[in-house]
């Protein structure tokens, strides 16, 4: 609670002295009665600047260790955001000297310089905030700044535009209309720019649309943007006012009170910026709430209303996509004649939007799928293979016996049950969320007869069960992976690399350049071992010339010549990736004999090699498929995309 409130107080006064420093220069007025506020806001805003140091030290400093003075002084001069409030609290303390030097010495050039320093000020509040991140690009960062300094001046010169109209009343009504007018093309030009950097800071703060209603991060800026919008609404009212006023008049006390509306929902918008500069942005975090029982989904409605038709459902039929379209198709067209129908038109100002208002919520209906509190949940570990191999241990221990070993839905008690346990490598498991998996997982489906797991398994184990079906959803398609490249769709589960002399210390560090996983049982009997050593030998001959990473899970006798970076837990990373080494007509197995899979430089599973001979030209293939894979894009990828 202290944070918050410190940094709105410390950030009104600034804000107000630069507003009252910048208007009077739109109408070249002295502005000496403003001097002493000015100067009054300055040295407030310095001297908290220094209990906002000690709050944010009390947050950060282990709480058995008292904040004293050293270790304030530690903390300040040890520490990221410690050495960005010496610069920020360094330019407030310049601020406040210009102000008051501004009582014994009457210059231009030193109100322009009073004037920068306090922009430079409100800049700088961001600074002590989330813009300190240095994981965020450059133009992120850039997009902090400019957002507070550009809001700041707008509330800023709001406040000090009411302050002036109520205490301005002397002045001619044509000076006020003046400074309105002059005012409010700054305040334009400001909102543009808070409008502009704002959507760059939630395009990296939010993270999706859902999370604005999931997210107590989310929540605040749907609030922040609610206060915005209505602040807008009062300046939609000052700017037709300026526009349709007569000439020679200025009415004083409406413009100050509209005015204050409008300061009074910017200053309540700074208080939830506050906030928001202090807690986990949106982003980030990882539990997330959503509060309605319903989701918008293309992929879960009109992308999966093919697969059976409407009528083929009778419990679910009214829910069908298709349904609720036809519904807003007739009341659409029904909208239509009501406005333009000659016997209709009488009745055409309430029958129109009544109707169109019902199209409208038809086609919304069409895209929405049933929803829960976790729908939106974010895993809470990491999607490696060694979770994989927990969650399959875990599958196995509570979920065979109805969905069976290969997760078909042909376990035994399958046939028992009045509903059939669901197809988990069935293409529709990819039309729900990984946090509606989640909650199913712990509280049961909604058919009633999967029970909930909650109290058998905790969090992260129901976790690793998911990371578990999201490689198991892939086995259907896997089958067919072959040595031309396929759509990017397989993401290939993270694992440690060993080896202390790596700077990269997993598989997923390696990307931005192809990598060949290679896997390997040397010694284990059936086969010709000269030939798979010599098939091994080739694989990482190829690999290098071809300019991929190379990382091999090799188990039993292979030459230690053929290895390049290698797994920590190799049996665990073999076990993850036997899931999808399926083959058709082949019965599936836990153990790799050879096969080597491509990653792309995303993360993709692009293609795969059973063996290699001299002649049988799989080398200058693999060779191929690298150099392809190497000119194709590097995206970023969500290791739990699905």
């Amino acid at each position: 609670m202290l944070m918050p409130l410190l940094r709105f107080f410390e950030s009104v006064p600034a804000a107000l002295a630069v507003g009252l420093l910048l208007l009077p220069r739109l109408i070249d007025e002295p502005g000496e009665r403003f001097k002493p506020v000015v100067a009054g806001m300055a040295l407030l805003r310095a001297a908290l600047g220094f209990f906002l140091i000690a709050a944010i030290a009390r947050t950060i400093i282990p709480a058995e260790r008292p904040v004293d003075l050293a270790a304030l002084g530690e903390f300040v001069t040890g520490t990221t955001v410690g050495r960005a409030w010496i610069a920020t609290q360094a330019v407030a303390v310049l601020f406040a000297a210009a102000t008051l030097l501004r009582f014994v010495l009457a210059a231009k050039l030193l109100d322009d310089v009073a004037l920068a320093l306090g922009a430079l000020v409100l800049a700088a509040t961001s600074v002590t905030g989330h813009a300190i991140d240095d994981s965020f690009a450059w133009y992120t960062q850039a997009s902090f700044l400019v957002h507070t300094l550009a809001g700041l001046v707008w509330i800023g010169g709001l406040l000090g535009l009411v302050w002036w109209m109520f205490t301005g009343r002397d002045k001619p009504q044509e000076v006020a209309a003046k400074l309105a007018e002059r005012w409010s093309l700054v305040a334009k030009i400001a909102i543009l720019l808070v409008v502009i950097s704002g959507l760059m800071m939630a395009w990296e703060n939010v993270g999706g649309f859902a999370n604005l209603l999931a997210t107590t991060y989310g929540r605040l800026l749907t609030l922040k943007l609610a206060l915005f919008c209505g602040s807008m609404l009062a300046a939609l009212a000052l700017a037709l006012y300026l526009n349709c006023r007569p000439a020679g008049q200025f009415d004083f006390a409406w413009y100050g009170k509209v005015g204050g509306g409008e300061a009074a929902a910017a200053v309540g918008l700074l208080f939830v910026a506050g906030w928001i500069a202090v807690i986990t942005p949106a982003s980030h975090e990882t539990d997330l709430y959503w509060p309605l029982p319903f989701r918008f989904s293309y992929a879960a409605t009109w992308g999966y209303v093919g697969l059976k038709l409407p009528w083929t459902d009778v419990a679910g039929w009214y829910l069908a996509p298709a349904w609720s379209g036809l519904v807003a198709l007739l009341f659409a067209g029904f909208a239509a004649a009501a406005w333009w129908a000659p016997p209709l038109r009488s009745w055409r100002r309430i029958a129109a939007p009544a109707a169109g208002a019902v199209a409208l919520l038809g086609v919304a209906s069409s895209f929405t799928t049933l929803a829960y509190t976790d729908t939106y949940n974010d895993p809470a570990v990491d999607y490696t293979a060694e979770s994989v191999v927990r969650g399959q241990k875990d599958f196995a221990e509570n979920c065979v016996a109805c969905h069976g070993a290969n997760g078909d839905g042909n376990g035994e008690l399958a046939k028992g049950l009045k509903v059939a346990p669901a197809d988990l490598t069935a293409p529709h498991v990819g039309n729900h969320t990984i946090g509606d998996i989640f909650h199913w997982i712990s509280y049961g489906g909604t058919s009633g007869v999967m029970p909930g797991f909650k109290d058998a398994l905790d969090g992260d184990d129901r976790w690793d069960v998911i990371n578990f079906l999201l490689m198991l959803s892939y086995t259907n398609q896997a089958r067919f992976i072959g040595t031309t490249p396929m759509v990017p769709w397989l993401i290939a589960p993270d694992f440690q690399l060993a080896g202390a002399q790596e700077k990269v210390t997993t598989f997923w560090g390696l990307r931005g350049v192809p990598t060949l996983l290679s896997f390997a049982r040397c010694g284990a009997g059936g086969v010709d071992e000269a030939e798979r050593e010599a098939s091994l030998e080739l694989a990482a001959q190829t690999a290098k010339s071809a300019g991929a990473n190379h990382v091999t899970v090799y188990q039993g006798g292979c030459p230690d010549k053929l290895l390049a970076r290698v797994a920590t837990h190799p049996l665990a990373v073999e076990g993850a990736y036997s899931i999808v080494n399926r083959y058709p007509n082949e019965t599936p197995s836990k153990e790799i004999g050879e096969a080597h899979f491509v990653v792309d430089r995303s993360g993709y599973v692009r293609a795969r090699f059973r063996h290699f001979a001299k002649d049988d030209g799989q080398a200058a293939r693999l060779a191929g498929v690298v150099a392809q894979l190497a000119k194709e894009p590097f995206v970023v990828v969500s290791l739990h995309s699905h």
